[in-house]
C-alpha cells in the first residue's frame, strides 16, 4: 500500500538526486580531476557540504529514510545550491505531513467579498483559482481572454469546471494563446510541484497530475526533472486571435476564503492595454449594427 505522503510523486529521494546531478562542482568551489562517472556532484561530496555523514545522506537519496530534521535539510539545501522556493519544497516534503488523514480544505466555494471583488474588477482579466488551479469564477475579460470557446458559466459547474493548467496541455485553443508555449508549459509544471508539496494528502491533486502524465507527453516530462516554482508574478506574451499581440503583467494574491486571486493586466497608456481593453467590447453586437 502507498504511503498517503507520497501519494502526488513528491519522493524526497528522487528529488534530492534531481537536484544534485544538476549541480557542477565548480559551483561548489570542488576541485575535479579526472572524469566523473555520474553528472553533478557525487553523494560524498554533497555530505561533506552538508555536515552530515555519507551513509545518512545515502539512505534519504535511496528513500531508506523518509524524513529529516529541518536543520539538516537547510544544510542539504546550502549544499545543493537550491533556491528560495526549491528549499522551501525540499522542508515541505521531507518533513512528516502533520495530519495524513486530513480531508482536502473545502476550497471551492467563493466568499462575499470575493464575490463584490471580482465583479469591480472591469478592467482587468482576473480569476479566481483553488491551489488545484480549477477556476471557480473568472470575469468576461479574463473569459474573452483565455477561453472564449467555453461558455462563461462553466466555471459553476463543479462537473465542468476547468482547470488552467489542464487547459495549458489538453486544450488546443489555450494552448496557441502563448507565444512561447514551451515556456508556459515548463512555468505550470514547477508550480504545480511547488503546490504539492503542501498538499501531498490530496487525493484529487494526485488524479489531477496522473491525468495529465498520461495524456500528454510534454507534461510527463517536465515533472519528471522535479523543477519547482512559485510563479506569483511575471510578464507572458499573447497571440490572441480577436486582438493579436498581448503583453500582459500578472500577479497572484492570496485571498481570505483561502483561494487564489489571479489577474492580467496591461502597461499603462500602452498598445497592449487598448487591445486587451478592445476585448471588454462586445464585437458581435458591434458588427451587427
Amino acid at each position: 500500500m502507498r504511503r498517503v505522503d507520497q501519494i502526488v510523486n513528491t519522493d524526497l529521494g528522487s528529488y534530492l538526486r534531481q537536484m544534485r546531478e544538476r549541480v557542477r562542482p565548480e559551483q561548489m568551489g570542488l576541485r575535479t580531476s579526472g572524469s566523473r562517472r555520474v553528472p553533478g556532484l557525487r553523494r560524498e561530496e554533497v555530505a561533506a557540504l552538508a555536515g552530515v555523514s555519507q551513509t545518512y545522506y545515502t539512505r534519504l537519496e535511496q528513500s531508506q529514510t523518509a524524513h529529516a530534521s529541518p536543520q539538516v535539510l537547510l544544510s542539504i539545501a546550502r549544499a545543493l545550491d537550491l533556491g528560495a522556493d526549491e528549499r522551501d519544497y525540499l522542508l515541505k516534503i521531507g518533513t512528516p505531513v502533520q495530519d495524513p488523514h486530513q480531508s482536502a480544505p473545502q476550497d471551492d466555494q467563493l466568499s462575499a467579498s470575493t464575490k463584490m471583488l471580482m465583479a469591480s474588477l472591469g478592467q482587468v482579466a482576473a480569476a479566481v483559482l483553488n491551489y488545484r488551479c480549477d477556476i471557480l469564477a473568472w470575469n468576461s475579460l479574463y473569459h474573452r481572454l483565455f477561453a472564449p470557446h467555453l461558455d462563461f458559466g462553466v466555471p459553476d459547474d463543479a462537473g465542468r469546471r476547468p482547470n488552467i493548467i489542464k487547459m495549458n496541455f489538453l486544450d488546443d485553443n489555450v494552448q496557441a494563446l502563448y507565444s512561447d508555449w514551451a515556456a508556459e508549459s515548463e512555468s505550470n509544471v514547477t508550480y504545480l510541484r511547488f503546490i504539492s508539496g503542501n498538499h501531498r494528502h490530496d487525493p484529487r491533486l494526485a488524479e489531477l497530475i496522473g491525468e495529465l502524465t498520461i495524456q500528454s507527453e510534454e507534461f510527463a516530462a517536465l515533472w519528471c526533472r522535479q523543477r519547482v516554482s512559485n510563479c506569483i508574478e511575471g510578464t507572458k506574451l499573447f497571440d490572441h486571435p480577436v486582438v493579436g499581440e498581448l503583453e500582459l503583467m500578472y500577479q497572484s494574491a492570496d485571498l481570505q476564503d483561502g483561494n487564489i486571486l489571479k489577474f492580467y493586466h496591461a502597461e499603462p497608456d500602452s498598445p497592449h492595454e487598448a487591445a486587451l481593453q478592445l476585448l471588454t467590447v462586445d464585437l458581435d453586437s458591434v458588427h451587427q449594427r
